[in-house]
C-alpha cells in the first residue's frame, strides 16, 4: 500500500506502518458494512489468516460466521468483487483443464495485499510492535509461517493476471490428504508450485502428483524460506510473467 510505504520512508518505524495498515483495514470494513450492515463480509475477511493457518482443504464460511449460519451467497461475490481478496479454486482433475474442472464450492481465500495479511495476523492487539516485525523479518518468530508465504505467492501470481488454482486428493487408507498449493496453465501443460514454511523437507504431494500427471506436467517449483532471496524472487517473477520453462528448484522424481 502506498500509504504504508510512505509511512516507512518518513519514519522508518514498523509500528507506524502497522497503524496505517489498520486504518486501511478499517476503511475496508466501513465499505463492507455499506453492503452488509450485519458485518458478515467483515467476518469473512478477518477469518482468512486463521483458516489458512489451519491448513484446511477449503475455506469454511461456517467457521468464519460461527453461529450466524444464515448467509446469502451474493455477499461472498460482493467480497470477491471488492478485489480485497483472491479466490483460489480447487481443480478436481488438472489433467483435463484447470478452468473446466474448477470446483466452485471448494476454494481458498487469500488477501490481495500481504502487508495487510500480516496486520490481520496480529489484529488481536492494539498495535503490532516493532519487535514482532523485527522477528518476522529475521525469521525468528516462533510460528509456522507457511500460510503467510502462500499468501505472498497468491499475490505474486495474481499480479501476473493468473487465475488461482490448487489441487487436493485423499491419501489411501488415511484421513490425511495430498495438496498442491498452486497450479498454472502453461500452454498445453501445467506447472505446479509448492510453498513450504521451512527448508526443503519432504515432497510427498509433489512426487505423487507427478506420478499421476507426468505427461501433462511441465515444471515443478518449490518456494521456501531458504530460497527467498532477492535474486530467486526476481527470477520467479520473470518465470511466471513469461513461461515456466526453467526449474528454479528441481525435485528428482524416482
Amino acid at each position: 500500500m502506498p500509504q504504508a510505504v510512505e509511512a516507512y520512508v518518513n519514519g522508518n518505524n514498523f509500528s507506524t506502518i502497522d497503524n496505517v495498515k489498520r486504518q486501511i483495514i478499517h476503511l475496508y470494513e466501513e465499505d463492507f458494512k455499506k453492503i452488509d450492515p450485519s458485518g458478515k463480509i467483515s467476518a469473512l475477511y478477518h477469518s482468512i489468516p486463521s483458516q489458512l493457518a489451519k491448513d484446511l482443504k477449503k475455506y469454511r464460511i461456517s467457521s468464519a460466521l460461527k453461529k450466524r449460519t444464515t448467509f446469502k451467497e451474493e455477499l461472498l461475490f460482493d467480497l470477491f468483487d471488492s478485489k480485497t481478496v483472491l479466490p483460489c479454486y480447487n481443480s478436481t482433475d488438472p489433467r483435463v483443464s484447470l478452468t473446466l474442472t474448477k470446483d466452485l464450492n471448494s476454494y481458498k481465500l487469500y488477501l490481495s495485499d500481504t502487508g495487510l495479511f500480516v496486520t490481520l495476523m496480529f489484529i488481536d492487539r492494539p498495535i503490532t510492535e516493532n519487535e514482532i516485525y523485527a522477528k518476522l523479518l529475521s525469521d525468528k518468530l516462533p510460528a509456522n509461517l507457511g500460510y503467510l508465504y502462500e499468501n505472498l505467492m497468491a499475490q505474486l501470481l495474481a499480479s501476473k493476471d493468473r487465475e488461482l488454482y490448487y489441487h487436493t486428493w485423499d491419501k489411501e487408507n488415511s484421513t490425511h490428504y495430498y495438496k498442491i498449493d498452486f497450479l498454472i496453465s502453461d500452454g498445453s501443460k501445467i506447472s505446479a508450485i509448492e510453498v513450504k514454511s521451512s527448508g526443503l523437507g519432504k515432497h510427498d504431494s509433489i512426487c505423487e502428483f507427478t506420478k499421476n500427471i507426468r505427461n501433462t506436467l511441465r515444471t515443478v517449483i518449490s518456494f521456501h524460506k531458504k530460497t527467498t532471496n532477492k535474486k530467486m524472487v526476481y527470477n520467479l517473477c520473470l518465470c511466471i510473467s513469461h513461461h515456466l520453462y526453467k526449474i528454479y528448484y528441481s525435485i528428482k522424481i524416482e
